[in-house]
C-alpha cells in the first residue's frame, strides 16, 4: 500500500471511535430511564464554595445553603464553608456582615483542586465527622427543598447532580450550553443504569469523605481538576454515581470572554490529562473496557461542535476524494467509502440524540431550541477558548502553584 492508502485507512480507524460514541450514546438516550432509586436521607452534611473572584454572588448561595439547612428537619444539618481563592474584598464584606464563615487562600490557584486540597488540609479529621462533602461552584444557587429532596443510596460514595440553568439561557453559546447540560444529565442517569462510568461535571457533587480525599482533594496535575478526579476514583475503585434530584442551578456566565476563559482552562487542562491520566484510564480499561471507552470519549471526544465540524469535513472530503481517486487501488477506495460512511453515520446518530433528548424533556424555558446561529455563536466561542489555550500553554496546561 501506498501512503496515501495507508492515511485513509488511518482516518477511516480515527473516525469509527466518534461513530461509536454517538451510536452507544444514541442508544442510551433512547431508552426509557427505570424508576428513581429509593435512597436514605444524609445526617450531616459539608457544603463547599471555593470562589475566586466571584463577588457578592458567592453570598447568594451561601444564603440559599444556609435557607435550605433551615428547612432540611431536624435529621439533617449542613455546614457551610466557603473558601475565597485570593483577594476578594466584596465577598468578603457581605460574608461578614451576614455572618458566614469563610477561609482565605493566598496566593490564589492555580486551579479549583488545589482550592479543594486547601481545605482537605485546614479540615483535616474534621471532614470525618460527616456524612458526605458536597462541592458547589461560587455561582451556583440552590432551589427551596434542595436538601430536602437529597436521597443517596446505600453505599453510594460519590455523586453527581443534575444541573440545568438558572432562568432563561440567552441567545447564542448559552443556549447550546443548555442543551449540553440537559443532554449530560439525562445521559448520566441512562450510564448509571448501565453500569458504566458517570464523569463528575465540576458543578454539585457529592463525596464520602473517603473518597473527597482520593478525588477532588487529589487532582492537582492539571487544570481539568473535575475529570482528574472521576479518573482517580475510578481508579481506585469507587464509582460516580448519578442522581436525578434534587436540581441545582447554574446562574449564566457574565459574559462571552469569562465563557471563553473557562472553556481554554478545560481544554488546555485535558490535553494535559490525556498524559497524566492514561494510567489511570489503563487500570479502569483493564476492569470494563467498554466503560473506558465511554469515560475516554467523554473525557477527549469534545468540544462536540469541534467533532461534528471535522465529521463533516472528513465526509465531503472522502466524497470528493472518490470522484478524483477511483481507479487508484481497491484499498483506496474502500477507505474512502468507509471513512464517508463512518462520518456520516456519526452526523446522523447525533441529529437523533437531540431528537431523542427532546423528545424526553420537550422544549422547556430553560433549554429553548437551539438555533444555526447559537451554533456558531459557540463554535466562534470555542474557537477563541482554543487560541487562548493554545496560546498560553503555562497558564493553561499546568495546575501548578506560582513561583
Amino acid at each position: 500500500m501506498d501512503i496515501p492508502t495507508v492515511l485513509c485507512g488511518l482516518l477511516a480507524a480515527v473516525v469509527a471511535l466518534p461513530a461509536l460514541d454517538a451510536y452507544l450514546r444514541l442508544r442510551r438516550l433512547g431508552r426509557p430511564l427505570a424508576p428513581a432509586r429509593g435512597g436514605e436521607k444524609p445526617n450531616r452534611l459539608l457544603v463547599l464554595v471555593p470562589s475566586r473572584g466571584e463577588g457578592t454572588r458567592v453570598a447568594d448561595l451561601a444564603a440559599d445553603v444556609r435557607r435550605e439547612a433551615t428547612t432540611a428537619g431536624a435529621a439533617t444539618t449542613a455546614d457551610l464553608r466557603v473558601l475565597l481563592d485570593g483577594p476578594d474584598p466584596e465577598a468578603a464584606a457581605r460574608l461578614e456582615s451576614e455572618g458566614v464563615l469563610y477561609l482565605s487562600k493566598n496566593p490564589p490557584g492555580p486551579a479549583k483542586g488545589h482550592a479543594l486540597a486547601f481545605l482537605a488540609q485546614r479540615l483535616g479529621s474534621e471532614l470525618d465527622a460527616f456524612d458526605f462533602v458536597l462541592v458547589f461552584d461560587a455561582d451556583m444557587r440552590l432551589p427551596r427543598g434542595f436538601f430536602a429532596d437529597l436521597a443517596i443510596s446505600p453505599g453510594t460514595e460519590v455523586f453527581q447532580l443534575p444541573v440545568r440553568p438558572a432562568g432563561v439561557p440567552g441567545s447564542g453559546a448559552p443556549r447550546v450550553e443548555a442543551l449540553s447540560l440537559a443532554q449530560a444529565a439525562r445521559d448520566d442517569l441512562a450510564r448509571d443504569a448501565e453500569g458504566l462510568p458517570v464523569r463528575l461535571r465540576g458543578k454539585a457533587m457529592g463525596f464520602s469523605p473517603r473518597a473527597f480525599r482520593l478525588g477532588p482533594a487529589a487532582a492537582t496535575r492539571t487544570t481539568a481538576e473535575d475529570s482528574e478526579a472521576t479518573l482517580l476514583l475510578f481508579a481506585s475503585g469507587i464509582r460516580v454515581r448519578a442522581l436525578e434530584a434534587p436540581v441545582a442551578f447554574d446562574e449564566p456566565v457574565s459574559s462571552t470572554r469569562a465563557m471563553s476563559g473557562s472553556r481554554a482552562r478545560w481544554l488546555g487542562g485535558h490535553l494535559k490529562l490525556l498524559f497524566t491520566g492514561f494510567v489511570d484510564l489503563l487500570k479502569i480499561a483493564a476492569k470494563s473496557p467498554k466503560g473506558a471507552f465511554v469515560l475516554a470519549a467523554d473525557l477527549w471526544l469534545r468540544p462536540r461542535l469541534f467533532v461534528l465540524l471535522a465529521l463533516a469535513f472528513l465526509a465531503v472530503g472522502a466524497d470528493i476524494a472518490l470522484l478524483f481517486f477511483s481507479s487508484k487501488g481497491a484499498w483506496r477506495v474502500l477507505f474512502l467509502l468507509v471513512l464517508s460512511l463512518e462520518a456520516k453515520l456519526a452526523l446522523v446518530f447525533e441529529g437523533l440524540s437531540v431528537v431523542a433528548l427532546r423528545r424526553h424533556i420537550g422544549t422547556p424555558p430553560e433549554t429553548p431550541a437551539v438555533t444555526l446561529s447559537d451554533l456558531f455563536s459557540s463554535l466562534a466561542m470555542w474557537a477563541r477558548a482554543a487560541g487562548r489555550a493554545l496560546v498560553a500553554p503555562s497558564r493553561w496546561h499546568r495546575a501548578r502553584p506560582p513561583a
